[in-house]
């Protein structure tokens, strides 16, 4: 485990609290939260001014009511003549998606100006809408025909229509300061929509009708006509008893047949040829072992053979053995072997031959089946001229009656359906009265709310991302790439300010009060310097801060308290040499210390003062000198560390703020770890970084960071509210 891991694993140990314990919520939820209860003011004062001005616009708008009146429309229309007869003047669609096509336009013929110009002239009680919606003292410049058109265009901008969750009603809505003419003008243009679907239909059936009986004379002339150059074809050409389509219909089948066979031959012909070619490769081959018995259809009679040479050979051998070269049982046995071999070989042959006349068989049978195929195509080819001709006089002939046929239909079905006035729209609801729709004021307020809070949150947010404070131990770790040893509280029962008595109360709290919050912090923040350095010695340690004021040296007499306690020698070294102030805290005086043992003019025994605090010594500054950086760059000064680390368990050095002056950087390369110190609500991000990232320049090892100054209470810190014991500290001196 890291020295950085060990330090912030152990910050809620040794506070008391296990490893393992976590705040029940997570730290960057709760930031959040805090971030919205610090600026809560602000957000409430957004939400006052938002739902009171909203109420008092609210308060000062005209009320408009709405009335709804609804219709439903069917995708077809009633079919009152069956399903077998088409509609002439389509009403509706078919699937779904046409479905919702159509819904949509008439959707928009519903809120178009020939609807609402058909709704406006009618009469509202003895006046009519247009005189309502375009008063002639108001439009005295327009005549009668403009103020209705004017009137239609007002209607349009009043009204609104929309398809009920996708089912077949259709609401029409009219929004008025007038509820009874809201309510009116609603009913009226629903009555408006179906006059106009119905005289759709019957005025479209009508038109149609005589159009079709126009194109069903052109179409009665033009099927006579190629009727009869169609009979005049085929008695010309002797077709009349047999037909055309027939022979070809023969001559197709046997081509096709004969193409099949063609393929199939073909198919042998390759097939063969392989089995020749393989079989010609394999002569020369000693028999026994060619392959050449498998492409045979005498397989079976060769495998016989080879196992009979195969016994006759080994008895031959055995015969040799056993009677020599030159006797008769090793002749006969040779002369069988000899026969049986030769046999093999004009199996062999025979397989060859076979294999030839295969293959000479399938050429030959491809040869009859292409010269049949052709003769085939040469006649099918004889009749193409013909065939042509008589198809395109058939298919005139067929266009012609089909035309025909279809012309009449859709004339009777014109006729009737125009006299049919059975359409695809119904009425559902009229409107009964109308109802206030703007303003609401519950909704608006509702509304000012919901964006008031939204605002006022988004501005904390904003005013938040512009602190560049430290704001959470995150924010310390990454910025100096080092942990957060540890917290220290604000000392509340001290007064504050730079009174010498304030400083020294604030400085010495934590000896004065070691059961308190702030002590149980220090203790936590020594154990974690211990781990973050247990596998290397830390004697000397720097204690800087970027900028002054940010409790650097207070932080640093706190920490030499707590490992004084804890039995070691502690020393603090006054390194500020140009405003040293620990000689001020722990009542010692400044006369003569550091500068007078690097000057010589001093021994270590005659300016190291021991304190009120058990093994806490402290060695002031001294004389304050004209060049501090250059006397802490001494080999004197090297010395002088030196012996006094060998007389001291710890050493801490209360150097300067490092952005200030050079002197925390310088004194950095002589010590075994730098602690920094940030205050709480005051250090910026920028400033702890260009801190830390001086120090890693010079290879300085960085300890942690402290952040002092810290209120336990604001949980922006990430858990360090539960530091302590809760009030453990304080309530302990109170009850004790």
């Amino acid at each position: 485990m890291s020295s950085h891991s060990s330090a912030a694993s152990l910050r809620n140990a040794d506070a008391g609290g296990s490893i393992d314990d976590e705040p029940p919520v997570s730290a960057s939820l709760l930031r959040y939260v805090v971030i919205l209860r610090r600026r809560a003011w602000i957000i409430l004062s957004i939400i006052a001014i938002g739902v009171t001005g909203t109420v008092l616009y609210t308060m000062r708008q005209p009320k408009i009511y709405a009335a709804t009146a609804t219709v439903v429309v069917n995708p077809q229309a009633p079919r009152v003549l069956g399903s077998q007869n088409e509609d002439v003047i389509e009403l509706g669609a078919g699937s779904y998606w046409s479905n919702q096509e159509y819904y949509n336009t008439q959707v928009d013929i519903m809120t178009g100006f020939p609807i609402s110009r058909a709704t406006v002239i009618k009469k509202h009680g003895d006046v009519a809408f247009y005189d309502k919606l375009a008063p002639a003292t108001e439009f005295q410049h327009l005549t009668e025909e403009q103020r209705i058109d004017e009137a239609a265009e007002i209607l349009k901008e009043m009204l609104t229509a929309a398809q009920n969750r996708e089912s077949r009603i259709i609401a029409v809505t009219v929004k008025h300061t007038d509820k009874d003419l809201a309510r009116d003008l609603a009913n009226e243009h629903v009555k408006s929509y179906i006059a106009a679907t119905l005289a759709k239909r019957t005025g479209g059936a009508d038109k149609s009708s005589r159009y079709l009986s126009s194109e069903l004379d052109a179409a009665e002339k033009a099927l006579r006509t190629s009727e009869q150059d169609l009979y005049a074809f085929k008695d010309q050409n002797d077709i009349i008893s047999v037909s055309l389509e027939d022979k070809q219909s023969i001559l197709a089948a046997d081509i096709a047949r004969y193409s099949s066979a063609l393929g199939e031959a073909r198919i042998k012909r390759i097939e063969m040829g392989s089995l020749r070619k393989r079989a010609l490769a394999l002569r020369g081959e000693e028999v026994l072992e060619s392959p050449v018995f498998a492409l045979s259809s005498n397989s079976d009679a060769v495998d016989e053979l080879k196992h009979q040479y195969i016994t006759e050979k080994q008895k031959f051998l055995e015969v040799q053995e056993q009677f020599g070269p030159k006797s008769e049982p090793y002749l006969q046995q040779h002369k069988k072997v000899d026969d049986l071999y030769a046999q093999i070989q004009a199996e062999a042959r025979r397989a060859m031959r076979e294999l030839e006349e295969r293959y000479q068989a399938a050429i030959a049978a491809e040869g009859s089946f292409v010269a049949e195929v052709e003769r085939l195509k040469k006649e099918a080819l004889a009749l193409g001229p013909l065939a042509v001709a008589y198809n395109r006089l058939e298919r005139t002939q067929k266009s012609d009656e089909e035309n025909f046929s279809r012309l009449i239909g859709r004339l009777n079905s014109s006729k009737l359906e125009g006299r049919n006035e059975q359409i695809n729209v119904d009425e559902h609801e009229y409107a009964r009265d109308a109802f206030l729709v703007f303003p609401r004021m519950k909704i608006n307020v509702a509304i000012a709310l919901t964006l008031s809070l939204m605002l006022g949150a988004g501005l904390a947010f904003l005013l938040d991302y512009l602190d560049r404070t430290i704001k959470s131990a995150e924010d310390v770790e990454r910025a100096v790439g080092a942990p957060l040893l540890g917290v220290i509280p604000v000392v509340v029962d001290v007064p504050t300010g730079d009174d010498p008595k304030a400083q020294r109360d604030r400085d010495l709290y934590v000896f004065e009060n070691p059961t308190s919050r702030a002590a149980e912090c220090c203790r936590s923040i020594r154990t974690n310097i211990l781990f973050s350095a247990a596998d290397r010695p830390m004697k000397v340690i720097t204690v800087s801060s970027p900028r002054p004021r940010e409790g650097k040296t207070t932080t640093t007499i706190y920490m030499g308290t707590t490992m004084a306690q804890s039995g070691q020698r502690v020393l603090l070294i006054d390194t500020d040499l140009r405003r040293p102030r620990l000689h001020k805290s722990l009542g010692v005086s400044k006369a003569r210390g550091l500068t007078n043992l690097l000057l010589g003019d001093a021994e270590i025994d005659d300016v190291i003062k021991s304190t009120d605090i058990p093994n806490l010594y402290v060695l002031p500054c001294g004389p304050q000198p004209p060049n501090p950086a250059e006397l802490l760059l001494t080999n004197r000064f090297k010395q002088v560390l030196a012996e006094l680390v060998s007389r001291f368990d710890r050493v801490l050095l209360d150097s300067p703020p490092v952005l200030a002056v050079t002197d925390a950087v310088v004194l950095s390369r002589l010590s075994d770890g730098v602690m920094l110190i940030a205050q709480a609500g005051k250090t910026q991000l920028a400033d702890i970084t260009t801190a830390g990232r001086q120090f890693k320049d010079v290879d300085a090892p960085i300890l942690g960071v402290i952040l002092n100054d810290m209120d336990i209470t604001d949980r922006r810190y990430g858990g360090y509210h539960y530091y302590a014991y809760g009030n453990y500290g304080e309530t302990a001196k109170t009850e004790g």
